[in-house]
Order: C-alpha cells, then sequence, then structure tokens
C-alpha cells in the first residue's frame, strides 16, 4: 500500500493541496495519506498528524518569536515521518518549515515533491541548495520558474496554476447593488492591519456596497470588531472577486484570485516595521502581487506598509474603477499566459506516478 506524507502550513496551501489530495485518492485507491492537515485536507482523507491552525503567522519578527513552537513542529513531524515511513513526502509552500525538512528528507534518503513551491527567485535564492539533491522534485505552478530552477539543476516539472481551472466554473456572487470585495486576509494580524483602513476608505463610496470576503478561522468577533457598516460574508471569497467591479486585496494568492476573476483590485500589505525592514533587505523583485510579477508591471497599484491609508485607498480605487476597461484587457492577457489546462489532473498523474516508481511493493 503506497504512502504519501504532506506538510501543508497554511489556508492557502490547502486550498491547492486539498483537491489535489482528493484526486491522488481516485487515481490510487489504496493510497494512504497523512500529515501536517488542517481541515480541508482532513475533508479529502489525509489523516492529520496535526493541524496548521495554530501556526498560521506571518512575517519574520512573528516566525522569530514563535521558533521555540516551530522547532518542536519540526521535530515532531520528523518523528512522525520516521515512525510512518512514507513512500514520498509533498511540501506545500510554507518555506520556513519545509525547507528545512527538506534537507532532512535528502539526509535520509527519502524522495519528495514541493508543490506550490517556495517563491526562492524573489527571496533569497541561496535557498534553493535544500532542493539540490536527486531525491527533490518541484512542481512548478508559474511559468517562468522551471527556468529559474533549471539554473541550479533542480528538477522541475510546470503543471499550470491550479487557480485557472478552479476559477473557471466559479460563479458571481449575486447582489442587488454594485459592490466592490474586501479581502482582509486569512491570518489574524492581516485582518487586524489592514480590514480597519479598508472599510475607512470605502465610506467615500456610497454608490457602491462593499462586502467583506470572511475566512472560517478567523474569530467572528474580530470581524465585528473592524467591519464598520458592511457585511461580512463567509467561505465565498471567488463568488465575490467573480461579481464585484473591483476589490481591496490583502497580498497573497487572492491576487491572483482577483485578477483570474477579472477583478480590478488594488494589493495591499501592513505587517510589524521589523518584519518589513528585513523583507527589504532580502527581496529581489519590483512586486508583491503575482499578477504584477507575471505581466512585470503593476496593473494591481501595490500599497505596502506605510504607504497603506485611507486616502491613498480610496485615491487608487478611484483610478482602477475609471481604467475598469484597460485593466480588464491585460488581466486576459495574463489569462493566455497562464493557458487552459487542468494543473490539478496534471500533478495527480504526475505523484501518482512518482508513487508507482518509489512505493514499496505490500
Amino acid at each position: 500500500m503506497p504512502r504519501l506524507y504532506w506538510v501543508v502550513g497554511e489556508l492557502s496551501g490547502e486550498q491547492y493541496a486539498a483537491p489535489l489530495a482528493h484526486r491522488l485518492q481516485a487515481l490510487v485507491p489504496a493510497l494512504s495519506q497523512r500529515g501536517l492537515a488542517g481541515p480541508l485536507m482532513q475533508e479529502a482523507g489525509v489523516e492529520a498528524f496535526q493541524s496548521w491552525e495554530p501556526y498560521s503567522v506571518v512575517g519574520f519578527w512573528e516566525v522569530a518569536r514563535n521558533l521555540p513552537r516551530f522547532l518542536r513542529l519540526l521535530r515532531g513531524i520528523w518523528e512522525d515521518i520516521q515512525t510512518w515511513k512514507p513512500d514520498r513526502v509533498v511540501l506545500v509552500d510554507y518555506p520556513g518549515l519545509n525547507l528545512r525538512l527538506a534537507r532532512r528528507l535528502a539526509k535520509a534518503g527519502i524522495p519528495f515533491t514541493y508543490f506550490i513551491s517556495p517563491q526562492l527567485w524573489a527571496w533569497n535564492p541561496s535557498r534553493v541548495r535544500a532542493l539540490q539533491t536527486p531525491f527533490a522534485e518541484v512542481l512548478c505552478i508559474l511559468p517562468f520558474e522551471p527556468d529559474f530552477y533549471a539554473q541550479y539543476s533542480v528538477k522541475a516539472t510546470y503543471v499550470g496554476h491550479p487557480l485557472v481551472s478552479m476559477m473557471r466554473d466559479v460563479e458571481a456572487y449575486s447582489h442587488d447593488r454594485p459592490y466592490i470585495a474586501i479581502l482582509p486576509g486569512s491570518r489574524l494580524a492581516e485582518v487586524r492591519n489592514t480590514l480597519p483602513i479598508y472599510v475607512a476608505a470605502a465610506q467615500a463610496f456610497p454608490a457602491y456596497d462593499f462586502l467583506i470576503a470572511g475566512v472560517g478561522h478567523i474569530p467572528e468577533a474580530l470581524y465585528e470588531r473592524y467591519r464598520g457598516p458592511y457585511r461580512v460574508v463567509y467561505g465565498q471569497t471567488r463568488s465575490l472577486l467573480k461579481g464585484a467591479m473591483a476589490a481591496m486585496v490583502t497580498s497573497g494568492t487572492a491576487t491572483l484570485e482577483a485578477a483570474l476573476a477579472l477583478c480590478p483590485s488594488l494589493i495591499g500589505y501592513k505587517g510589524s516595521y521589523l518584519s518589513y525592514w528585513i523583507a527589504r533587505q532580502l527581496v529581489r523583485v519590483n512586486f508583491i502581487g503575482l499578477p504584477n510579477l507575471i505581466l512585470q508591471e503593476a496593473v494591481f497599484p501595490e500599497l505596502i506598509q506605510g504607504e497603506l491609508t485611507a486616502e491613498r485607498v480610496q485615491d487608487t480605487l478611484r483610478g482602477l474603477l475609471s481604467q475598469r476597461e484597460t485593466i480588464l484587457e491585460k488581466l486576459r492577457s495574463l489569462q493566455a499566459r497562464l493557458g487552459e489546462g487542468d494543473a490539478m489532473e496534471k500533478a495527480a498523474c504526475h505523484l501518482s506516478q512518482a508513487l508507482s516508481a518509489t512505493s514499496t511493493p505490500a
């Protein structure tokens, strides 16, 4: 019976990993799956060694403050892998922990696949050394990533971005007035830092309703504290983007969801000043938003740290609404660049073949 171990550290990665785990189970019915997995992975049939939910933090300083907890988590995962003896491990994003785990896997001779690879091309490329081993492979979801990994002799295959097919069948959210979506993020700190600013900015647009995209693992009390007069809609982020005239989006995967939903958006980010300062020393790209990185232009304006004020958000949102048609043309070109294939199907087939090549016969 083949065994696959997953290491998923946050919601954005789990949203891709869960449907992939589900498809794999259909392709390999005898497959046993286990790992660091949240509720979506568990619904897909993955046995949870532990959930990632208590460890979802963002920012260098925030991680440093919790470092002992993360080191204990790393030790626990490693002990569980050694006990369970998987045929292959799948690492999903979460580079702070997963790149450390990759070194241990390589040293132990355990094959592993990195799906949703860390953005090493943006942050300290020297970290790619953790993947320079014959036991590693990377399934790339961005079209420029295979060329980056080829420079370092890392085995990498482009499967396409899972969001392309995921967004294709999403129905627009039904609302009786034109509205603008507010996506304050999927972490506590992100919601605290951005939602009050977005809500303050919204007051200047009485012609539009504003709907806030809520996620289930954020306490409802936090939204109630900051939502102002606007309604929170839970679990329908992609539908909200499909129907919105524009959006205010906290940096992350949601920026690409907005682009594929053809929703002109501004990208906001505000974290601790220490984490921001460290990031500025390490970052090697001109943009933080995936749509801007793929197109190599600021199709979505970025308001970072001190730039993220209610006044700047208002000015930027007015610009988005006035240039909406021009932005939509650029977003269509982004869709064409990502292609039309089913990334999940390609990734599932690739992993099933890798498992058949490495699994131990029963």
